[in-house]
């Protein structure tokens, strides 16, 4: 009887464990004809390119062999070590060789309709619903995952008849390519949203389920466990509901629930609805809507929360709101941090009638870095902005607009995940599987940019820590705090250590911060510094990023053939955007420099 109970135990251990890096990988792209033409495949400005969260600062990366196109609804998942394991666009589900699982799920006019080929060849574009798909682990089988998928009738009613299904799939270490076991079981039909999230079961293995319907002030629920799929029934907020789509997610520790819904152009087009969560029964208590102002053709529906769950974000397209949950009235908290600046993105290729791309706020994604990264409205883009530090209060949680470059063009869509660092409930009535919160430590950093010595600290810790200490290997005292700026006394390398703990248990990752270790006179490249840039070849806008290494006067200076300077400009750790659109088309040398340090030299080819 004791040996069962520790297998039990351990394979308990062994699921909950998996829930670390299960979306530490973002697919992006969409380029359907690259297919079926040549011209197209092999181009590095079309087709996927990726957001690779195992790294930091975050690798971003064009995917040549990945065809599948993600025109708005988007899912994948990791596995533990944070490589991809599946993905699906609402059309098809492919494994981690880019190779279909299952060709066709999900199959109705809606299908046809998001199909770019013909009757010889179909081109699944992707299905143009808002996290209108999210694969999931089936809790207590480490090789069994769902696929929830969303799709409706366009033609008998339009936008009215939904319906959520689900299919099954199975990947293991003896069959990596995968197999369907079952598909399009069809769970409800209703006049829904068309959005899917789901949020953690108390006892940390199960799932909520959770689809809101068309009007917005009713939400269908789910639960997930190794029993299966049960409904729980319909929600009613008591509110006044619209017609519409828009984002939902809960908040990290599971607390809260919020969601959008998008229906007419007008100054109470919108409808912002919070409710707090529980995450034992899966009902939800206390809802609260605001009316969202979507006049002028505001294609805005946001909603994504800070990772550390204080902090809830909204947008409506050309502002993004803040608001507190730690205040009584959350939604009278509401404060602007940004506002539209239109920008406007223009493709290279794109000459002979050139169309201006809005950079503007259309949906949000919490990324496994803490950062929130903001989808625009447009059909297509390359750009996209991002929030930094969206645990800071106000403007203090910095906007960057346009901020970040993809390889290839990407449309509104941002990658549907649960969140699977909440953890169990500890001591609450459902906490029955005797697992434990024992908090996991995590943290990013960066330099602040007019002093290299200054360095802001994330916490990025999960599972519920309580207490945070920081040892930054300089002979100073230990901080207590949970973000520390902390200035080193010079340069050199540190090994920065954080330790979290509750009541539990404690756990401490350290880091070695290499702070301008190679500015000195010496001209030899420095290899081991980790710089990368991306697309190349160039058309416009190259994008750099510096890790592992903070310069103290970094720069980047682009030469032509014969060594001439054509341009230079700051490098700092992290992204950086350098823009080559006004040189002329050839061959050039980025020389990365960190004072009369050579760090690493690049050869680019700028096309026309």
């Amino acid at each position: 009887m004791l040996r069962i109970l520790v297998i039990i135990i351990i394979l308990f251990l062994r699921i909950f464990a998996f829930c670390q890096k299960e979306d530490h990988i973002w697919l992006f792209g969409q380029e359907p004809y690259d297919v079926i033409l040549p011209d197209r495949a092999s181009d590095t400005t079309r087709g996927a390119s990726n957001i690779d969260f195992n790294y930091d600062p975050p690798k971003i990366y064009y995917a040549p062999d990945r065809f599948l196109d993600f025109s708005f609804t988007n899912s994948s998942l990791c596995n533990s070590e944070g490589k991809i394991l599946a993905f699906t666009n609402g059309q098809v589900i492919y494994n981690q060789f880019d190779d279909p699982i299952e060709d066709t799920i999900n199959y109705s006019d809606d299908w046809e309709y998001c199909n770019d080929g013909d009757m010889n060849l179909a081109i699944p574009s992707g299905l143009l619903t808002i996290q209108g798909a999210i694969i999931m682990p089936v809790p207590g089988n480490s090789n069994r995952f769902y696929t929830f998928y969303t799709t409706f009738g366009r033609y008998e009613p339009f936008f009215v008849q939904y319906q959520i299904s689900y299919a099954m799939f199975e990947v293991s270490d003896d069959d990596k390519l995968g197999k369907i076991l079952k598909k399009d079981i069809v769970m409800l039909k209703d006049s829904l949203s068309g959005s899917i999230t789901a949020i953690s079961h108390g006892n940390g293995r199960d799932w909520w389920l959770i689809a809101p319907r068309k009007a917005g002030n009713t939400l269908h629920i789910w639960l997930i466990d190794p029993d299966g799929i049960h409904y729980q029934g319909r929600q009613e907020t008591d509110l006044t509901g619209l017609e519409g789509i828009g984002q939902i997610y809960g908040s990290p520790d599971g607390e809260w629930l919020s969601w959008f819904v998008s229906r007419n152009f007008n100054s109470t087009g919108g409808q912002h609805f919070i409710a707090k969560f529980d995450r034992c029964t899966g009902k939800i208590y206390n809802p609260a809507l605001k009316y969202v102002d979507l006049s002028n053709y505001r294609l805005g529906f946001g909603i994504s929360f800070s990772h550390d769950s204080r902090y809830l974000f909204m947008c409506n397209r050309d502002f993004i709101y803040q608001y507190d949950l730690k205040q009584e009235d959350v939604l009278a908290s509401e404060t602007k941090v940004a506002t539209y600046d239109g920008y406007k993105y223009y493709f290279p290729f794109d000459t002979i009638a050139p169309l201006g791309y809005s950079v503007n706020f259309c949906a949000l994604g919490l990324g496994p870095d803490g950062r929130i990264y903001i989808s625009p409205s447009s059909a297509s883009t390359r750009m996209m902005s991002v929030i930094h530090h969206p645990y800071h209060e106000g403007e203090s949680c910095v906007v960057k607009q346009h901020s970040l470059i993809m390889p290839t063009g990407i449309t509104r869509g941002i990658p549907n995940f649960p969140n699977y660092r909440t953890g169990p409930l500890d001591n609450s009535p459902c906490d029955t599987l005797g697992l434990d919160n024992d908090p996991v430590a995590k943290f990013r950093y960066e330099a602040d940019t007019l002093d290299h010595l200054l360095i802001k600290f994330t916490d990025l810790s999960y599972f519920r820590p309580e207490l945070w200490r920081w040892d930054f290997g300089d002979g100073s005292p230990v901080v207590e705090e949970r973000y520390p700026y902390h200035r080193f006394p010079k340069n050199g390398s540190y090994n920065v250590c954080l330790t979290v703990s509750n009541e539990n248990s404690n756990n401490t990752i350290c880091r070695n911060i290499n702070i301008s270790t190679s500015a000195s006179d010496e001209p030899a490249e420095d290899k081991a510094i980790d710089i990368s840039l991306y697309p190349n070849p160039i058309e416009d806008i190259l994008q750099v990023t510096l890790g592992e290494y903070i310069p103290e006067n970094g720069h980047i200076k682009i030469t032509d053939i014969s060594g001439r300077q054509v341009l230079s400009q700051r490098l700092y750790y992290g992204q950086n955007v350098v823009d080559l659109s006004q040189l002329s088309s050839g061959f050039y040398f980025c020389v990365f420099m960190d004072g009369h340090k050579i760090m690493k030299t690049e050869k680019v080819v700028k096309m026309e």
